[in-house]
């Protein structure tokens, strides 16, 4: 009997991105699905050696730039610990566009929206993240 192995969509934005820093321990042997973008419903702060990504008011946000990787659900398990771990939230179910109309659904982890502390106005537009730089 084969032992069927499952896959969950996984979008990253950050140090888990195909050049990022954590990449290759965590998501080297998963596959790659693509470059996608969120809906603007995030806020990316640039904290440096990584990005962390707040919700906000549907609509009021960014639209992050990242990839997909179909990943295994062991590793899926194994990151979202490492996630959670550095006070992250999975948020499931995320709509994800390429070129305009919505492609697939993945997880993306997202830090809690009671720690955004932001007075200013929320600059609108794609925002991606590449190793230590963030770019709107």
């Amino acid at each position: 009997m084969t032992k069927q192995i499952k896959f969950k969509n996984l979008f990253v934005y950050g140090t888990l991105k195909e050049k990022g820093a954590l990449h290759d321990h965590w998501l080297k042997d998963q596959t790659f699905m693509g470059t996608y973008y969120t809906e603007p419903n995030y806020f990316m702060f640039d904290y440096g050696p990584f990005p962390i990504v707040f919700p906000v008011k549907k609509g009021t946000g960014q639209t992050i730039e990242g990839e997909i990787f179909e990943v295994e659900s062991k590793v899926f398990d194994r990151v979202s610990a490492m996630e959670e771990g550095a006070g992250y939230e999975v948020n499931q179910d995320v709509f994800l566009s390429k070129g305009g109309a919505i492609h697939r659904m993945a997880s993306i982890y997202v830090y809690p929206a009671k720690f955004l502390k932001f007075d200013g106005e929320i600059k609108k537009g794609v925002v991606s993240w590449n190793n230590g730089t963030t770019s709107l």
